[in-house]
């Protein structure tokens, strides 16, 4: 009867042994889950970042562009700042 009682405690204790590995496996496939997920997101968000800054740099190269022309700098020159050129006169019409 001793026999049979240790045989079967040896057998529980397999199981119960199994059972924290088990359960030690699925925490740390839990946690390497949530950092993969955790990257995925913050590579989403670099992308965008990345997007949006291109977009920004598209828009400062044109206005470079438009203001590395003389007439264009200095038509606004003249809008914003009321810049004249030496013997004219500025008229401001205002409504």
């Amino acid at each position: 009867m001793l026999r049979y009682s240790i045989k079967y405690m040896g057998k529980y204790i397999t199981i119960a042994l199994l059972a924290i590995i088990i359960i030690v496996v699925s925490i740390q496939a839990f946690g390497l889950f949530r950092k993969g997920n955790d990257m995925g997101n913050q590579l989403q968000a670099s992308k965008e970042k990345v997007e949006m800054l291109s977009k920004e740099n598209e828009e400062l190269q044109e206005q470079l562009d438009y203001f590395s022309r003389e007439e264009n700098l200095e038509k606004e020159l003249r809008a914003k700042f009321n810049y004249k050129n030496p013997g004219e006169k500025v008229m401001i019409i205002t409504p």
